[in-house]
């Protein structure tokens, strides 16, 4: 623009060519104006931008640095974590182990316990045979001896006979005597036999009949050394009966009313295994603990014994 300047001027007046060189100076002043301010705001920005730039590396180091301490701990902190990682490892292996051997123990111990209830139940039974062998002996004893007393009482009878045959001197003054002694033995027989009775309705298991033929004994004859047997035998139904409240009552009138009677062991054991069967262990213990007390050498203690190691 500037090498077209002459031609222009050239083509133009003097007046028009200082008025259109008027506004160029103008312009150019304007030009240079403008370019001196821009220039100061170049530099101005470019110093900001220095600063700027200058923070920012300053931050960029200072967040390096702080990235490299947080590196450093977290480094730490997995080896630390590692480290207990691997203790906890070790510390669950033991505990498996342990773990594997006290179940093998549990097991073991459950099969101990097993055979151990096994060989408790098969002795409870062979107990429980026992008892009723012992029971069946008893009865058949009883019995036995009731035969044997009537075999007794009828002899004595025919003693009795013989004795007035062969001293006929004296019949008439034993007349008196005889007749009283016919009464005892008629007495005696009638007792026997009410007695032989009651206990084949017992052995028949007609234990309610059997317990009416008992107590016509024990009302009709109160004195009869068979008493005691007759009291104990209705005990015993009543047991054979499950009725073990009613047998116990029965039992303590034995014991009771025939201290010195030979049936006192035998209601007294009755008597504890009737509170057993009622589950009264605390009663029962008491009973068979004054059995094994009062006769310590009786097979009633000794099953007695055996039955309280059950408790």
């Amino acid at each position: 623009m500037l090498k077209e300047m002459p031609k222009l001027l050239k083509n133009l007046s003097i007046p028009e060519a200082l008025t259109v060189f008027s506004h160029f100076k103008l312009l150019i002043i304007l030009v240079l104006i403008l370019s001196i301010n821009f220039g100061c705001a170049l530099r101005k920005d470019v110093l900001i931008l220095d600063n700027r730039i200058g923070e920012l590396r300053v931050r960029v180091v200072t967040l390096e640095n702080q990235i490299s301490q947080l590196k450093t701990k977290t480094d730490g902190i997995s080896k630390k974590t590692e480290e207990i990682k691997n203790i906890e490892d070790e510390k669950e292996k033991k505990i498996r182990g342990l773990t594997a051997e006290q179940y093998a123990e549990i097991e073991k111990s459950k099969e101990n316990i097993q055979m151990l209830n096994g060989k408790l139940e098969e002795l409870d039974h062979l107990i429980k045979l026992r008892l009723k062998d012992m029971e069946e002996i008893d009865r058949k004893t009883d019995s036995r001896l009731a035969k044997i007393e009537d075999i007794s009482g009828t002899n004595n009878n025919k003693i009795a006979h013989l004795e007035q045959f062969l001293n006929p001197e004296g019949k008439e003054k034993a007349a008196a005597p005889a007749a009283a002694a016919a009464s005892v033995e008629k007495k005696v027989i009638a007792e026997d036999e009410i007695y032989a009775s009651a206990l084949k309705l017992y052995d028949g298991e007609k234990y309610e009949q059997a317990r009416e033929k008992l107590q016509e004994i024990l009302t009709n004859y109160p004195n009869s050394e068979k008493a005691d047997n007759c009291q104990f035998w209705i005990g015993e139904s009543y047991y054979q009966e499950k009725w073990y409240e009613k047998a116990i009552v029965e039992y303590q009138k034995v014991i009771e009313k025939y201290p010195k009677g030979n049936k006192v062991r035998a209601a007294l054991l009755k008597q504890g295994l009737s509170f057993y069967n009622l589950g009264d262990k605390k009663h029962a213990k008491l009973v068979l603990s004054e059995l094994i007390k009062k006769f310590p050498d009786s097979n009633e203690a000794k099953i007695a014994s055996v039955k309280l190691k059950k408790f």
